[in-house]
This record gives C-alpha cells, structure tokens and sequence, in this order.
C-alpha cells in the first residue's frame, strides 16, 4: 500500500511542475500499468478491490490516462481470451469502467469484436444507462453510436414497432397485422431474458403477445421467434397473412425491421 500512496503523490506532483518536468515524470505511470495486468490475473474479487482502492485515490483524467496505455494485445498474447477479458472488466468503479471501454475500443481498432461481445458489451451499456445514469457520459454515448445498428436501436429505445420487411405492415395485439403504427397496441416492450443473448418483446396491450429476438442477429432485420432458441418457429407473413414457421423452411418472409416507438403516446 506504501508504494501505491508514493505513486500517487508522484503522480500528483507531476501536474505541478513544469511542462518539460512533468513529460519526464510521465513515466510513473508506467509501474502503474505493470500492477494492473498484474491484478487482472488475480482473482476477479481481488481485482475489483484493488481497482475500486485505486479509483478513490487518483482524478478522472489519470485514470484515462491509466486505461488507454494498457497493452491488450499482450495480454492477448499471453493465453487471456478477449471474452475473459470482457467478463472480468465488468464496470462496478470508475476505474474498472474506463479499462472496458478502452477494451472496447482496442477491440474494435483490431477487428476482434465478434457478436458475443458485441452483444455482451451493449447489455452492460443498457444496464449502465438504465440502473446508473450518474455514471453515464458522452464517451459512454459515443461508444454506443458505434455498435451495430439493432444494438444501437436496442440502447436508446425500449419500445418498438415491429414492421414486416417486404409487406411494411406492424404487429399488434393478438398478433394482429395492420398497415402502420397507429397506436399503443403496436408498441412491443424490451424485457431481458435469463437465456444468453436473448431479448423478449411484449405487447403493451397484451402480455399474452410476445416474441423473442436475439442479440447475436445483428444485421438490419430480425427474425422474431416464439422462444428463446434458433430452432423455434418465428413468424412469417405472405400476401397479408401471418402465421408461424419452423425455423428449418425457407424463411421466405420472414424478416421484420424494428423501430424505435417511444415517441409513440400510450394512450
């Protein structure tokens, strides 16, 4: 602990002196960064005590400054996966929160971001957004701006339309198909589900009206299927006619865009 309170004055020190002194003294926060790869292969609860200690102790900026000189790629080098990564930087402190984004964006600098943690990462940011909006901020709105675009919808809407692809008409009630948005009974509310990945829609009108839609689809349209598993039916519509199909036929009119409706008044 004695040598983290002298790092921290030091590093305090650095921004008095003048600016050809305080580039040399850049270079404490060298030992800093060697100590959190060093956490990051202790135990996860050992790392968020020792981050949430360290986040008391220095500003906002040397945290950042902290958080974008960790090397990744050795990490990766060294047998650390970019999902265990992902999992162990889950942000319950500031300190901890600026390391994931900086994941975040060396993964996505590298082209390493699959739809796992793609989607992983846009859970935590709708968690973030809805459970602590204190720590909710435009570097946080920038990274969401950045994820896919069904993932991007998902972090700023929880309420949906969902329009068929080809023939452009809504669900409703009761599974009720109609030509536009027309009322709260064509709004469909985003519930998490315990199933990885997995997002229920609910009717707002019906809650007997559901769908589920998965977070790793994440191209333009959606399949909306009656459970939360790739093999269930998912809902179809030709020539005005709705109905449910096994997920093993052609899927021919079977893709539905959603849409953001919380613009939409209850009434």
């Amino acid at each position: 602990m004695v040598v983290y309170i002298s790092l921290i004055i030091c590093l305090g020190l650095s921004f008095l002196q003048p600016p050809v002194q305080a580039v040399i003294k850049n270079n404490v926060y060298s030992p800093l960064i060697e100590l959190v790869i060093t956490h990051l292969n202790e135990s996860p609860l050992n790392f968020d005590n020792w981050t949430m200690e360290i986040s008391l102790s220095l500003s906002y900026e040397q945290q950042e400054r902290i958080s974008w000189n960790i090397p990744w790629s050795r990490l990766l080098e060294e047998g650390k996966s970019s999902l265990e990564l992902q999992k162990q930087l889950k942000p319950v402190n500031s300190l901890i929160l600026r390391l994931w984004m900086s994941l975040y964006w060396y993964l996505r600098r590298v082209h390493l971001l699959n739809e796992v943690l793609l989607s992983n990462f846009a859970q935590e940011l709708m968690n973030l957004r809805r459970s602590q909006p204190d720590m909710w901020n435009n570097s946080l709105q920038n990274m969401g701006q950045s994820l896919p675009s069904f993932l991007r919808l998902l972090l700023q809407s929880q309420r949906l339309c969902l329009q068929h692809k080809k023939e452009m008409l809504n669900i409703g009630a009761e599974y009720h198909l109609e030509l536009g948005a027309n009322s709260n009974c064509s709004i469909w509310e985003v519930h998490e589900e315990k199933e990885d990945h997995w997002l229920r829609l609910v009717n707002v009108c019906d809650d007997t009206s559901h769908f589920f839609v998965s977070m790793l689809s994440q191209a333009g349209s959606q399949f909306l299927f009656s459970a939360p598993s790739n093999m269930a039916t998912h809902f179809c519509v030709i020539n005005g006619l709705g109905f449910f199909e096994e997920a093993s036929k052609t899927n021919i009119g079977c893709q539905w865009l959603l849409n953001d409706c919380r613009f939409l008044h209850l009434i």
